[in-house]
């Protein structure tokens, strides 16, 4: 390629068209197309290659805990789940839909990764997607908590997320300040955008772990209506896995 006309496309922020373009020169079975062949093969590169940048972008901002997690790195039998079942869900339906998804089950059953694999597949179908614990989310509420402006800005950059991951949900019990945050949090994204929750107690528990009242009664009719429980097992698949990965260091060691 004419260096001048790579530094002109630099400059107008098309440094991946140059890219494509010298890669392609490259190839020399490319010289055999015609020149809407070339085109197209071009144009193809092109698209897949800003559609990877923006996958990348989008997986590092959603900050999973697991950025790799996948489907095909998923073990369903170890948590009595089909295959079938994952792939419906990550086909996005439940966010067009805006339905909630819920996840509980036990320490160490896994519902993290679950949730990140649900989370990277979004990111994969373009969808702005952020994973956040919920001691981090009233963290900054809690830091923020004498400045208006910045529980508005915080709470609509949550509300806008098409796919919002809340780890730890209602772990720890939460006060009336914490609870009418997080109302004004689900009733933003209710109807508009699905919200994931991932916890270690059953929705049974959640009115009482919110404070109870009238504002409790209100968050759950906002999440328990339209919402779909993803079932998980009752093995410590970390405690499984880690001894597996123990087991496999002992035996090399021997």
């Amino acid at each position: 390629m004419n260096m001048e006309i790579k530094k002109q496309l630099t400059m107008l922020e098309l440094g991946d068209l140059a890219s494509v373009i010298e890669n392609q020169e490259k190839d020399v079975s490319l010289s055999e197309l015609n020149y809407n062949e070339r085109l197209e093969s071009l144009l193809n590169e092109l698209i897949t290659e800003r559609q990877n940048r923006l996958i990348a972008r989008l997986i590092k901002n959603a900050d999973l805990k697991y950025p790799n997690a996948g489907i095909d790195t998923l073990d369903c039998d170890a948590r009595g789940i089909t295959k079938d079942m994952i792939i419906n869900l990550t086909s996005m339906g439940f966010v067009s839909a805006a339905t909630n998804l819920i996840i509980t089950g036990a320490t160490g059953a896994g519902k993290t990764y679950l949730s990140c694999v649900i989370g990277a597949e979004a990111c994969r179908q373009s969808l702005r997607t952020c994973y956040i614990r919920m001691p981090d989310m009233l963290g900054h509420f809690g830091y923020h908590k004498d400045n208006l402006r910045e529980q508005v800005r915080y709470r609509k950059r949550l509300s806008n997320y098409k796919v919002l991951i809340i780890d730890e949900w209602l772990n720890y019990k939460i006060n009336e300040r914490e609870s009418k945050f997080i109302y004004e949090l689900i009733e933003a994204r209710c109807g508009n955008n699905p919200t994931i929750f991932v916890s270690q107690y059953g929705t049974e528990d959640w009115h009482d772990r919110l404070g109870g009242g009238t504002q409790a009664d209100s968050i759950m009719d906002r999440i328990i209506h339209n919402s779909y429980k993803i079932p998980t097992t009752d093995n410590n698949l970390r405690k499984l896995y880690d001894s597996k990965k123990a087991k496999a260091v002992i035996d090399s060691l021997s």
